[in-house]
């Protein structure tokens, strides 16, 4: 049994992805050890990437409980059963195959990004073991999408408001082609508009920088608990805190966390001027 890449999107699509790419692990061939997809489930052939866009009208809710909440449960959920039904399905038809959830969460320890990506689609990271996937990243090589300055994914028409999800399988099904283009242009909006200053451009190689560690104190609870007991000298709070927040930024994925500047203002989502 032949599985196609075409069949492949066809069924993502009518479970209600939008966007969908086929990665073959050999993309991942120069990448680091702990990020191989062969690590994550041995024996894997392809790595399906697909997308699911994140509402308008709940992107600019920033900040507030629906973005946090939906964000997290709904959206998540939604990409969590398709993985799921895509993986059941290869199953059925011969394939062994691992979902690969939206709120998947590698170990990266910092973000840099060149626009010389090339054939390597995790080039200047560095990992935890194991790494596992990161779907950004696979994005990148299943050619649904290129990297904005934030560390998120930037699909056409969505731009980085858009939840991904994926499957590892055993089929071996014909790759889709990277994207030859950046769609990140530099507007720079995401730097400007950040509320935690967590990117920036470093001068000397000019390439940007996402720090984890800042988007954690200005946006998670335990950051902005940080912040206060700071401010107040509280060096009780401030100790357990530390060791909190640190943890916390080295196990979130090497991308923005809370949207208020990136996510709400990159203008690769055409949806803020073709919706009322």
């Amino acid at each position: 049994m032949v599985i196609s890449n075409q069949s492949v999107k066809e069924r993502a699509k009518n479970l209600t992805a939008r966007v969908v790419g086929v990665a073959s692990v050999d993309r991942w061939k120069d990448a680091p050890e702990e990020v191989q997809p062969e690590l994550v489930m041995p024996g894997a052939k392809s790595v399906i990437v697909f997308g699911v866009p994140i509402p308008r009208g709940m992107v600019e809710t920033i900040p507030g409980h629906l973005w946090s909440r939906e964000h997290g449960h709904l959206m998540g959920g939604k990409v969590d059963e398709i993985s799921t039904e895509l993986a059941y399905w290869l199953e059925e038809e011969g394939f062994k195959s691992c979902p690969i959830g939206g709120l998947s969460i590698p170990k990266v320890t910092y973000y840099t990004f060149s626009k010389a990506l090339g054939e390597v689609p995790y080039k200047d990271f560095e990992f935890y073991k194991p790494g596992g996937i990161a779907l950004n990243m696979a994005g990148v090589a299943a050619g649904i999408g290129t990297l904005g300055k934030s560390g998120n994914l930037l699909v056409p028409k969505y731009g980085p408001n858009i939840i991904l999800g994926g499957v590892l399988t055993t089929a071996e099904i014909e790759p889709d082609a990277m994207m030859d283009y950046e769609l990140c242009t530099d507007c720079d909006d995401c730097i400007g508009k950040c509320p935690g200053d967590a990117i920036s451009v470093d001068g000397e190689a000019g390439k940007p920088i996402f720090d984890p560690i800042k988007c954690w104190l200005m946006n998670a609870v335990e950051g902005r608990t940080f912040v206060k007991a700071t401010e107040a000298g509280d060096t009780a709070v401030i100790e357990n805190l530390q060791k909190t927040v640190f943890m916390l930024s080295e196990a979130t994925p090497a991308t923005c966390i809370c949207g208020e500047g990136c996510l709400a203002s990159c203008p690769i989502d055409n949806r803020i001027k073709k919706l009322k």
